[in-house]
């Protein structure tokens, strides 16, 4: 069937012709309205720089955030759409964004930091009443968001030594927030692992949520090295109860678990990912004793820094495990400075490697130039 045509004079009288628009930008027709009136109208204004992070994030940010090609595309695409389902998740976007944004362009960082702290608060605030309530629709944005919670508290912490509790020459004391919200976030996941596993966010999941341990073949040489540290709990020692001394035991057996699963292999692992295992896997006790910085706890710890090292080449990683390490060493002082000998030695080895590096690539630079 052939449209019907119209008559030459149609187009000046139809009812559904454009309205036409005066030199001020303003619509003739009644009723209509105006650009500037839609420009400036709250609900339709354009967040430019919103826009510009989320942009940033889908292009830039999430490329960075894992190791597995898998899953880089899953924080580029897939993650973001979940998020505009889940204002929390959004936020968090946005915040880590603003802060990787600010790293890359220094010239920015002063005003971008704020910006990151809006939508960080704001969106911690929606996920803590989100929490409570974790079912088969919000679960995946719940998953994603306590991700980005710890790498945002890493890369905002302006590379402090206080990840896992908060400097006694700074404050009373006390857990820092993202230890607390990451490991209440998991335990409500273990409810959901299901509907997770059958979930579009599946490739993340690895090791926060399979029990039981890492399927990693333990190191002879290394793992005696971690054993070493059982003495300092051995039961002669009277000042720890049997529940302490039993969460230190588990805390370094999940450790040495992580440490062979993370070591050079004939296959790539999620390096973040099972580095984050680690501090979700360990006690509530054995967290409350870092919190009081109780030695042997802060030993332990130490040692966890052997596995911040291997993911020290993450931009939201660079420098942490020296400067927790470097806390932990001031706060236990020199007593037991020989108990965390190897991460101390770990540390300045992997300092000499990337200078060393840094130089040959200098060289070969110039030589370059010169050539």
């Amino acid at each position: 069937m052939t449209p019907p045509t119209s008559s030459p004079s149609s187009n000046t009288t139809s009812t559904h012709s454009l309205p036409q628009s005066n030199a001020a930008g303003t619509a003739s027709s009644h009723g209509s309205p105006s650009l500037a009136s839609i420009s400036t109208h709250q609900g339709l204004e354009l967040e430019v720089k919103n826009l510009e992070l989320l942009h940033f994030f889908t292009t830039t940010t999430s490329i960075t955030l894992s190791n597995l090609p898998e899953q880089q595309l899953v924080w580029q695409q897939v993650v973001p759409k979940i998020a505009f389902s889940h204002p929390f998740l959004l936020r968090g976007i946005l915040a880590l964004s603003a802060i990787h944004l600010g790293r890359l362009h220094v010239e920015r960082r002063s005003t971008l930091c704020p910006v990151a702290t809006l939508h960080h608060t704001a969106g911690v605030i929606l996920f803590r009443s989100t929490m409570p309530n974790i079912t088969a629709e919000n679960c995946d944005a719940c998953f994603a968001f306590s991700t980005l919670l710890v790498i945002y508290a890493w890369s905002s912490s302006c590379q402090t030594g206080d990840l896992f509790f908060v400097d006694s020459l700074k404050t009373d004391g006390g857990t820092v927030e993202w230890v607390v919200l990451l490991r209440s976030c998991h335990n409500l996941l273990r409810l959901a692992c299901t509907w997770l596993k059958d979930g579009p966010l599946r490739c993340l999941l690895l090791l926060q949520t399979e029990e039981p341990g890492l399927p990693a073949v333990p190191e002879i040489e290394n793992s005696s090295k971690f054993r070493e540290l059982a003495a300092l709990w051995d039961t002669s020692r009277t000042h720890l109860s049997a529940e302490e001394a039993e969460a230190l035991e588990e805390a370094l057996a999940f450790l040495i678990e992580v440490h062979a699963f993370l070591s050079p292999r004939n296959r790539v692992v999620d390096e973040v990912g099972t580095t984050l295992s680690w501090p979700i896997r360990v006690r509530d006790s054995y967290i409350a004793m870092v919190s009081q910085q109780k030695p042997e706890a802060l030993v332990v710890l130490a040692h966890y820094c052997l596995l911040l090292n291997k993911i020290d080449h993450f931009w939201f990683m660079a420098g942490m495990s020296k400067h927790l390490l470097q806390t932990i060493h001031q706060t236990v002082g020199k007593e037991w400075e020989s108990w965390i000998a190897w991460p101390l030695q770990d540390l300045v080895l992997s300092e000499f490697k990337t200078q060393t590096g840094e130089k040959e690539w200098q060289q070969r630079t110039d030589g370059a130039v010169i050539y």
